[in-house]
């Protein structure tokens, strides 16, 4: 069935006085009403079941509905498309409403019945994020809550910083001439290197590019590898710089 087919059908259901979730359920096989006989020609024709993918239903019904939340239509896809997991259900939802913001899309996806960690982990992977760490600031956070059961990226994307000014510039994976000591972010990684953490778990090594460590849950933290409470002088006050970095994550 073709998108505009589709959109045949709904508007017709909207004629009929049916709400957006009663005509889904109408197009996708359920009890269609006398005053929509074209819902039973397309039925006897074999064209609904199984050929509405729910991307086309979520456009079909912005399309006629149009103003119609992501909150109405995650809820009417999980209901029309039970073995939908959340990132199906969420791509599904950005195909109608692509605008859609990061939190609204967590609350739709809770508010028709996933849970907050299948809900994190479908935001994680449709909203990548892209921040800005500071050389001159201790741990700051992406915004970006790991569930430990996905694959996340973090990447030094552009940039350059500095932990010592006296020592110049350098990127993500640090100035390799200054090993970092006790009291650091990270102790026995290069000085200035980006280190990161999920979080109350151990720090690790991000440098230029690196994984989260698998099995971890929490914020994502990121931070300069260098002397955070001034215990050998001027500590994060004379840094300079600040690094771009990307934070993808993907299914495991």
């Amino acid at each position: 069935m073709s998108t505009q087919q589709l959109i045949e059908l709904l508007t017709a259901c909207k004629a009929a006085g049916m709400s957006p979730s009663a005509a889904a359920a109408a197009v996708m096989g359920g009890q269609a009403p006398d005053q929509v006989p074209s819902l039973e020609q397309a039925r006897g024709e074999r064209t609904l079941m199984g050929a509405i993918a729910p991307g086309d239903l979520s456009i079909g019904l912005e399309t006629v509905w149009s103003g119609i939340s992501a909150s109405e239509l995650a809820a009417i896809l999980h209901s029309e498309f039970p073995k939908a997991n959340a990132v199906e259900i969420a791509q599904a939802v950005q195909s109608a409403l692509p605008n859609t913001a990061q939190s609204e899309m967590y609350a739709a996806l809770t508010g028709c019945g996933f849970s907050q960690e299948d809900a994190q982990g479908a935001v994680n992977i449709l909203y990548p994020a892209s921040v800005t760490v500071q050389a001159n600031q201790a741990w700051q956070s992406t915004g970006v809550n790991l569930t430990g059961k996905q694959r996340t990226e973090i990447r030094w994307t552009g940039g350059m910083w500095t932990a010592n000014p006296a020592n110049g510039m350098c990127g993500g994976a640090g100035d390799r001439r200054f090993i970092a000591a006790t009291g650091y972010t990270m102790p026995g990684q290069p000085e200035g290197a980006l280190i990161g953490k999920v979080g109350d778990n151990p720090v690790f090594m991000v440098g230029d590019a690196a994984e989260a460590p698998g099995g971890q849950s929490g914020l994502l933290s990121l931070c300069i590898n260098d002397d955070l409470n001034g215990i050998y002088g001027a500590g994060l006050s004379d840094n300079e710089g600040a690094l771009s970095v990307t934070v993808e994550t993907s299914a495991t």
